[in-house]
């Protein structure tokens, strides 16, 4: 008895010992918050939710009940320690408690913040890192095959060290919440979010810098602000263009004045006295360059792993879950063994359509944004709006209608370079420089702009680009518009289905729409459904072609 109770007492000991242990060391480190931006299904954010209700508790005493920070919550009332899991699950955290810096609530102190996080893990460190270095801290190699000097390398190294003092700079002197990047880019979401005009922004900043004491490192102005945001690459280029829509003042049109097939002036007019405003062009296109932006993508060691996942990931029974498993890669994969022989190749689709940015139905204004969506990454990834990249902001107030193939050039050439020659890239997951090739599978759009982005016919005779010449159309008369009925011809006469009267109850289609409908009801919306089979068996799964997410992202303000 003795010896059974030694043990036993020496294993309570021991779990005494281990849980003040356990205690004090969750109450002096600080929480891990990066299961909260993980998606709420995975296995690793129930781990993240289990382990922060269990380090709270322990930090507040072991309480029965603990602040519930879910979404409906908001840590106004207590809840039971695994109620608070499951709200944390199957609602999600509050994203303003989320984005705190430090969850006071839940027995974390700002001491422990300042104390516990190196340099290392920051917001701006991790920016600055991704857009300069590698994930090992070293400068990012040079994109010459020949390498840089050590000299370069040294100048480069005091250049990410200035800009990283620089944006870690505290707000003000005794400022432990927010640094002079923190602070900016907070500051900007909000302007972007609500659509604040420059002027507007302007005052606010003024006010915002007044409040703050003297020693405060805020910028008092947009400009100022958009120039210390360069620092991280997020810049784009400004092309200017004809305002007929008929060239890009680049290459052999760089210095020109005036365009050569419209005579129309480079830059603006005033309206008053006719004569022009030397150096404001008449009509800017943005174009946001793709390359350095795939060369930071692989940068991060996570974005670089997540973009391998296609090449281990196909569907073996048959089910198609994503676009590797469609007829189109597989063909890609056939005709160019070379580009499919290095999973980091990216396959990418193409999407562009009209919104109004000032969201005034009376104001008569057509913007298009081009976006590009990258496949290489899982279904849950890939058509996320933080991997839709937006490549080309061309202006309006009139869509470019015809004229498009102008407005995509910079983005198709830098597509042909990364087509034949490729870029040298560093691979932060593998740890080695490759060259990187990227092609366009597709391009994504609604009807009407599908003629305009490739030049297909959309209305006529020959509206239907998978019919062509051989579209079923009926002109009517009064009407003075085509239909196209009669969809039931698609099916040959030897065709299966038309012997397995089983599968359609039994039943022979006698062509009940076209008999109670009106011919004038059967635009070309009633006809392409028959080809989205077809469609699916091409590209794989529809929703990675849908416009939604794109027009979702282009109208979010």
């Amino acid at each position: 008895m003795s010896i059974s109770f030694c043990r036993q007492s020496s294993k309570l000991q021991g779990s005494i010992v281990g849980d003040c242990f356990y205690s004090l060391w969750s109450y002096c480190c600080v929480m891990d918050k990066a299961w909260v931006w993980l998606p709420r299904a995975s296995r690793e954010y129930v781990e993240g939710a289990t382990n922060f209700v269990t380090a709270s508790s322990r930090r507040l005493g072991n309480p029965s009940e603990i602040f519930c920070p879910c979404i409906d919550c908001r840590n106004v009332c207590h809840q039971l320690v695994d109620t608070v899991v499951d709200h944390l699950v199957i609602k999600g955290m509050d994203k303003k408690y989320m984005r705190n810096s430090c969850w006071s609530m839940h027995g974390e102190r700002k001491s422990d913040i300042s104390d516990s996080v190196p340099t290392s893990e920051t917001e701006a460190y991790d920016l600055l890192r991704t857009a300069y270095f590698t994930d090992e801290g070293s400068p990012q190699p040079s994109n010459n095959i020949g390498g840089e000097t050590e000299e370069s390398e040294t100048t480069e190294d005091s250049e990410f060290r200035k800009k990283l003092r620089d944006a870690e700079t505290p707000l003000y002197s005794t400022c432990s919440n927010y640094t002079k990047v923190s602070a900016i880019m907070d500051l900007y979401r909000i302007k972007v979010k609500s659509g604040m005009s420059e002027n507007y922004f302007d005052q606010l900043l003024t006010i915002v810098h007044d409040m703050l004491p003297k020693d405060n490192v805020l910028p008092k102005s947009t400009d100022a602000m958009k120039k210390f945001l360069k620092i991280f690459g997020f810049g784009y280029d400004v092309i200017h263009a004809c305002k007929n829509d008929c060239i890009l003042y680049r290459k052999q049109f760089d210095k020109m004045e005036s365009c050569p097939r419209c005579s129309a002036s480079r830059w603006e007019m005033d309206k008053h006295s006719g004569e022009e405003k030397k150096g404001i062009p008449a009509k800017v296109l943005r174009y946001f360059p793709i390359k350095d932006r795939f060369r930071r993508m692989f940068r991060s060691k996570r974005i670089a792993e997540e973009l391998r996942w296609h090449s281990s990931n196909a569907s073996e029974d048959g089910t198609m879950r994503h676009p590797v498993d469609s007829i189109s890669w597989a063909q890609v994969n056939e005709k160019w063994p070379e580009f499919a022989l290095d999973p980091r190749n990216l396959r990418l689709g193409l999407s562009t359509d009209g919104m109004n940015p000032f969201s005034i139905q009376s104001t008569k204004y057509s913007t298009w944004p081009v976006l590009l969506v990258n496949y290489n990454m899982a279904p849950t990834l890939c058509m996320k709006a933080e991997n839709i990249m937006l490549a080309l902001l061309i202006p309006g107030p009139t869509a470019p209608s015809n004229n498009i193939d102008v407005y995509l050039a910079p983005l198709v050439d830098d597509l042909k370079d990364l087509w034949n020659e490729g870029i040298e890239v560093y691979d932060a997951f593998l740890k080695e420089n490759f060259t990187l090739r990227a092609m366009l599978l597709w391009s994504i759009s609604d009807y009407p702009a599908l003629g305009t982005l490739s030049g297909c016919k959309v209305k006529g005779k020959q509206a239907c680009n998978v019919c062509g010449k051989d579209t079923p159309c009926r002109w009517l008369k009064n009407c003075r518009k085509y239909v196209y009925m009669g969809n039931r011809k698609r099916l040959r006469p030897g065709h299966p289905y038309r012997r397995r009267k089983a599968w359609f109850d039994n039943t022979i289609e006698e062509g009940q729409l076209e008999r109670f409908f009106p011919p004038s009801l059967f635009d070309i919306m009633f006809h392409l459904p028959i080809h989205l089979a077809r469609e699916a068996r091409l590209g794989g799964p529809v929703h990675f072609r849908w416009m939604y997410p794109f027009e979702r992202l282009s109208n979010d303000p």
